[in-house]
This record gives structure tokens, C-alpha cells and sequence, in this order.
């Protein structure tokens, strides 16, 4: 089966799982970094990291005070964006213990694959 990714990425694309410092969570991350971020408001849901010529964390919070409303589909996730630009490398390291990626062409599904040289 042929996998579908949602952004173009040359033909080469893939999960990550990553493993936050002990005693990190991503709210952890937000209340150090990001100027007004209140827990009682957001809870922080997803990051996206961006790196290139710059390295840019994207945080999606879900406003726990907008969660009623008519402005939204109510069948998807009323999340914020917030970008935090210019973050280090090294600063990625000292939030993340360990993390684990593999990336493929787009060909083949990797859950359809059997390793035979085990």
C-alpha cells in the first residue's frame, strides 16, 4: 500500500516520536518560552518543528475558552498557532532525551514491510 503524506516532501517523509527530558511536558516548554502562556487557558497539544535555514517550533494550543462557539467546525479541534522562530539546536536538545524517526519515499507503506534479515 502506498502511503499518503499531506505536505510534498521531495519524496522522502515520515513520523517522529520523541522523548521529553524527565519531568518536561510540552506545556513545560510553552510556560519557559512563551511570553502571556497561561495554563488555566491553553493546553498545548501538538509542536511541528521546522528546520532550514532557521529553526522554527510551531506550538498548537487548544484555547480551553473557546471551546464553544459557532466559528468554527465543530468537528475539528479549535487549536492557536503560535511560532517560536530562531530556536537553537541546542536548545531542541536540552527538551528532547531522545527521539526516533524513520523517514521513506512514499512507495511503500512501512507497516506493509517484513524485515527478512533479522
Amino acid at each position: 500500500m502506498t502511503q499518503q503524506f499531506p505536505f510534498d516532501h521531495h519524496g522522502i517523509s515520515g513520523g517522529i516520536t520523541v522523548k521529553l527530558r524527565d519531568g518536561l511536558s510540552l506545556d513545560d516548554i510553552c510556560m519557559q518560552n512563551i511570553d502571556d502562556y497561561n495554563r488555566d487557558r491553553f493546553e498545548a497539544v501538538a509542536l511541528r518543528l521546522f528546520a532550514g535555514k532557521e529553526v522554527i517550533i510551531t506550538i498548537y494550543v487548544l484555547d480551553k475558552h473557546r471551546q464553544e462557539g459557532s466559528n468554527f467546525d465543530r468537528d475539528k479541534l479549535p487549536v492557536k498557532k503560535i511560532k517560536m522562530e530562531n530556536v537553537s539546536v541546542s536548545q531542541l536538545f536540552e527538551w528532547f532525551e531522545e527521539f526516533n524517526f524513520t523517514l521513506g519515499s512514499g512507495n511503500y507503506d512501512i507497516e506493509d514491510m517484513e524485515v527478512f534479515n533479522k
